[in-house]
């Protein structure tokens, strides 16, 4: 079913926690409907709008990070993660 996709474990551990995230955030909205507000994004969005935009962003930084030569990307990771927690957080 999967085999057009080559696997690795670091490929698979995101598959997981992106499915986790969304799972999770169903289950949150089930007990706690999401409250839609305007933050620096400059658009009112709930949290799992917000999330959407941190997944994003978080993509197009590690997009980012293989178009520059020579860098690492353990360090754009943790730059994506923070950005995408400020999103969440602020957005």
């Amino acid at each position: 079913m999967f085999s057009f996709m080559y696997w690795t474990i670091p490929v698979a551990i995101i598959f997981v926690l992106v499915f986790l995230m969304i799972a999770g955030m169903t289950i949150w909205g089930h007990f706690s409907p999401p409250h839609r507000r305007k933050g620096f994004v400059g658009f009112v969005t709930d949290r799992s709008e917000r999330l959407y935009i941190a997944l994003i962003t978080f993509a197009l930084i590690m997009v980012v990070s293989f178009g520059i030569a020579g860098t690492n990307p353990w360090v754009f990771t943790a730059i994506g993660a923070a950005v995408g927690a400020v999103i969440l957080k602020w957005g």
